[in-house]
């Protein structure tokens, strides 16, 4: 019997062992937390991707379309994966998305976690560095500067023409109606007939942006052009006096209240520039950096418009700019990635002025 009972007693001591062994292979379930999930969003091409990090904790995910105030209105889409991808946007619309996690029971009742974070969506229509210079070139040589040109009546943001497809014929009527002795300081607030400068980016932003009239414009202070086109996402920001290279289609804003587009580059540094500056919407060249202001591009400044603005250059002849343009100006530049608003697929990001000037007119 004790022969027996040894053999009893090591039977039992190898099952407590093997249980023990099964008990500490076999996954624990993870304990239920009700911390909101923490989505991230970008765009592929014209589809919006929102994910996040997978818990083992959750049997799955509720993405839920809300209004703007974070209300959920609507469940989109109900999944067990960690990302999911919507389609069909309209342009000019902002949505707005939360998501949620939750784990279902054996009684197939569910626990839910905490509604993310608000995820704003902004959708704009796609554009290229091309699209940009090109739709900027509309209204050069045929539109002059007037002061408040492109604002609103009540001169806090963005009027009529600045928030209209295409080119106002009053600006060149306009513009036909002066000589060569224009001055903005007659025109002042005569919003219809011109452009400032703020007035002409932000038409220029409009009008590759959007494909209705009347839509809220892109018209603000110069001065803050740069900060807050970077701020909604479309690229980054320098400060001034650490801008080292311009590229095309940079947004340069400054302190003390100008706003310019990069055309390019030049090999000696200088920059070809556009703008609404006394006398008007025009191509003009900066200085080299070390100041020699028979640069490359006051003379590719001076070639285009000569050749394809002769009235305009008969009047204005001047396409020269100072060097605190390459000074005083804090940058946006646009992000290429194509996840935001614009792409480069015309490579206008590594071609000189030369190069992006020339195959802009072969294509207008």
């Amino acid at each position: 019997m004790k022969r027996h009972g040894k053999l009893l007693a090591a039977d039992t001591t190898f099952l407590v062992l093997l249980l023990v062994l099964l008990f500490s292979l076999h996954p624990r379930a993870a304990s239920f937390s009700k911390k909101a999930p923490e989505p991230t969003i970008k765009f592929k091409g014209e589809n919006l991707i929102i994910k996040w990090p997978k818990r083992s904790d959750l049997t799955g995910y509720e993405v839920y379309r809300c209004n703007a105030s974070g209300q959920p209105t609507k469940l989109v889409r109900k999944t067990s994966a960690c990302k999911v991808t919507l389609k069909k946007f309209k342009y000019g619309t902002t949505y707005y998305y939360k998501v949620r996690g939750y784990k279902e029971k054996k009684n197939h009742k569910f626990r839910y976690t905490r509604y993310s974070k608000l995820i704003k969506v902004p959708v704009f229509r796609k554009s290229t560095l091309k699209k940009l210079l090109l739709t900027a070139l509309e209204p050069v040589g045929s539109t002059v500067y007037v002061w408040g040109g492109g604002w609103n009546e009540a001169d806090t943001g963005a009027g009529l023409e600045a928030t209209t497809i295409g080119v106002s014929p009053r600006w060149e009527s306009f513009f036909n109606q002066q000589d060569s002795s224009y001055n903005y300081n007659n025109t002042r607030y005569q919003i219809h007939d011109g452009l400032d400068c703020s007035g002409y980016i932000g038409w220029c932003i409009y009008n590759i942006l959007e494909t209705d009239n009347g839509k809220p414009g892109y018209v603000m202070s110069a001065k803050l052009m740069a900060p807050n086109f970077a701020s909604r996402g479309w690229g980054t920001f320098t400060a001034a006096g650490n801008v080292r290279n311009y590229r095309a289609g940079d947004i340069m804003s400054t302190a003390s209240g100008h706003v310019w587009m990069v055309v390019g580059q030049c090999s000696d540094g200088s920059v070809v520039i556009l703008h609404s500056s006394p006398p008007g919407v025009q191509l003009m060249g900066t200085p080299t950096p070390g100041g020699n202001t028979n640069s490359e591009a006051v003379a590719l400044a001076r070639q285009y418009m000569q050749k394809y603005f002769p009235t305009w250059y008969q009047k204005f002849p001047n396409c020269s700019r100072d060097g605190s343009y390459l000074t005083n100006y804090s940058q946006m530049r646009w992000d290429i990635s194509g996840n935001m608003i614009m792409s480069d697929p015309d490579k206008y990001r590594n071609k000189t002025a030369d190069q992006i000037l020339a195959d802009l007119f072969r294509s207008r």
